[in-house]
């Protein structure tokens, strides 16, 4: 059994793509899957110097991923490293591959100067304040949506 965290590669699309897809499937209206869209998206991440897309690949399947990116806040020089995009099967779901995933972005933001580390959580797919809780995050805000 051999397990990997690496950065996504333009070979790795196709199988992420298919990822999001069926994550968007217990997804709220709000996140509903549009294949172009999500290819868009995950080829600008490889092209973008700020933007990671890193997975989790166990046996030469890929378990779960999670998309990054480095900016500045808007009212300071403060650098965060924000998750865009956070998602691990249903299957691999209680297992280490979260964790793992978080820890990995973790690194990549301290080796690339983020001053913070930024994770959201999309709570009616699944509720993560627990395990962000024990990973040392606190609650700073609270998203709200409503459709126009």
């Amino acid at each position: 059994m051999t397990t990997n965290i690496r950065s996504m590669t333009e070979e790795d699309v196709l199988d992420v793509l298919l990822l999001a897809k069926e994550f968007s499937k217990e997804a709220p209206a709000s996140h509903k899957w549009d294949k172009n869209k999500t290819l868009s998206f995950l080829q600008t991440a490889l092209s973008m110097p700020n933007m990671e897309v890193f997975i989790y690949e166990k046996d030469g399947e890929i378990l779960g991923g999670l998309v990054g990116c480095l900016t500045e806040m808007y009212v300071s020089y403060k650098k965060m490293a924000t998750e865009f995009a956070f998602f691990v099967t249903k299957e691999a779901r209680g297992s280490s591959v979260a964790v793992r995933l978080v820890r990995h972005f973790e690194d990549w933001a301290k080796q690339n100067g983020a001053d913070y580390i930024i994770l959201a959580d999309i709570q009616e797919i699944n509720d993560l304040s627990k395990l962000y809780g024990k990973l040392g995050y606190k609650s700073l805000e609270c998203t709200y949506i409503k459709e126009a």
